[in-house]
């Protein structure tokens, strides 16, 4: 791949990979001091691909690519010694089957036996599981399913995959301060929060009477103890930071007012102590809004094709001549995170520049 460094004094480093053969992002996690993206890149065919872990190491702006020789599709989780694993996909006739492999280091490994792949998005770590949540939005009567990877001294022990009792459509918080995964849901006209074991038992419940529905919620802090936290988004795209104490007391203020309908948001990412970034989509285009100490530091927007404007300063930068679509975004270290884009290409195309931004917050 072509590599190519542009320093934004006010903006960051960008990190624009460049290939003539196409390729797909698939995941992005810090390991081991280095940003690795996992992507699978195509052969001229357009057909087959190899699973390349693109590794970077974002101070020395070095780049190393590797081939996952194992399987396909990876997902890439965290144990509960912070070791760094990826599940992927191996190869049987009949079934699919995956295995959970370190992400790197493998020499003299002893490979497990393939299992039934996990699936969901990993949420974090709860005691010595690494817990994963899945939830089915194309069914109403499919309950939602925590999956959860028991490590003993590193190794990994059991997976459970358990279905969490209803209502479904839940918003998980994992607290891995005091070891508690905690849910919140909208039923019956209020926010149904619960707290729950790896097993997916109920172990405390309450409702919490919020009045007037928000169009989606982001989930910052959710506890039975002290205040939760919880971002809501109306329909006309104002941003809500919404604190509810222990006893059920309920104080919202606004945030900020993007004047667009979001259409989707992603799971806030925890850069810091109080400081979360939070990517969003709206009908067209994306962007991201970091919070800190329940104030918003930035907003960013994409206003026009490959140009994203900081709605807090007016700056505009001009990041590629085609549409962004976000990929993932990635702390690196507290009050630094990555943001990975991909352009987007015509319809059957396949993507092939990469961009990776590296921004520092005070």
């Amino acid at each position: 791949m072509n590599e190519q460094h542009i320093d934004f004094p006010t903006l960051g480093l960008l990190t624009v990979l460049t290939t003539l053969d196409g390729f797909d992002i698939k995941d992005a996690i810090y390991c081991q001091k280095k940003l690795v993206i996992s992507a699978n890149f195509y052969h001229k065919n357009g057909m087959s691909y190899n699973v390349i872990y693109i590794v970077i190491d974002l101070d020395k702006k070095s780049i190393h690519y590797y081939h996952e020789l194992d399987g396909i599709l990876p997902q890439f989780f965290v144990s509960p010694t912070g070791k760094d694993y990826v599940s992927i996909t191996v190869y049987h006739p009949d079934k699919d089957l995956d295995i959970i492999l370190p992400l790197f280091d493998r020499e003299n490994l002893t490979y497990p036996k393939p299992k039934r792949p996990i699936v969901g998005n990993f949420m974090g770590i709860c005691h010595n599981f690494s817990i994963f949540h899945d939830v089915d939005i194309f069914s109403d009567t499919k309950p939602d399913k925590l999956i959860a990877v028991e490590f003993k001294n590193d190794d990994i022990k059991k997976t459970y995959i358990n279905k969490i009792p209803f209502p479904k459509d839940n918003t998980l918080f994992i607290d891995s301060l005091n070891n508690q995964i905690h849910l919140i849901a909208y039923v019956d006209n209020v926010w149904l929060h619960r707290q729950i074991d790896e097993m997916g038992r109920e172990l405390q419940s309450r409702n919490i009477n919020i009045g007037k529905r928000s169009s989606i919620i982001c989930v910052l802090n959710l506890s039975f103890t002290y205040t939760s936290n919880i971002l809501g988004i109306d329909e006309k795209g104002k941003f809500y930071l919404i604190n509810v104490s222990p006893e059920g007391k309920i104080e919202q203020n606004l945030l900020f007012d993007i004047e667009r309908q979001i259409c989707f948001i992603w799971e806030p990412i925890k850069i810091a102590a109080e400081t979360f970034v939070i990517r969003f989509t709206y009908e067209l285009g994306n962007g991201w809004i970091t919070i800190q100490n329940n104030t918003i530091a930035e907003v960013f927007f994409q206003e026009s094709t490959g140009c994203y404007i900081n709605l807090l300063t007016k700056e505009v930068f001009k990041l590629s001549t085609k549409k962004l679509i976000i990929s993932d975004i990635v702390k690196i270290k507290d009050h630094n995170y990555t943001v990975v884009f991909y352009e987007k290409e015509e319809r059957h195309a396949n993507n092939q520049k990469l961009i990776i931004l590296n921004r520092n917050i005070g």
